[in-house]
């Protein structure tokens, strides 16, 4: 992911996975990882270690819409009636202030 960030099929893999991974901690289901407890803090674990990684392959590729609709369908998981305001304006902002810049000094 960190090495292209605009592969659909591998967002889309994780994206899959993710789905899975989550239908099975909220059912307690087995896999990998999991330690028998019930989960719902897992899920959310889940959840936001993928935003982790989506952000940081935002900051390597900001211009990558896939890395951006991944993260917008995570947001949507993680919480589905968000104020239309907080949808990651920080690192919007962010991304949007230092894209030429960084792109410049590269």
């Amino acid at each position: 992911m960190l090495s292209g960030g605009q592969s659909y099929s591998a967002w889309n893999f994780r994206k899959r996975r993710l789905v899975l991974l989550l239908q099975q901690a909220r059912s307690g289901g087995d896999y990998i990882g999991q330690r028998g407890e019930d989960s719902p803090c897992e899920a959310e674990a889940l959840l936001g270690a993928e935003l982790r990684l989506s952000e940081l392959a935002i900051r390597s590729f900001p211009k990558s819409h896939e890395a951006w609709a991944h993260r917008r369908w995570l947001m949507a998981l993680r919480n589905p009636d968000p104020p239309a305001a907080s949808l990651d304006a920080e690192l919007v902002a962010e991304m949007r202030a230092n894209y030429h810049a960084a792109r410049h000094a590269a």
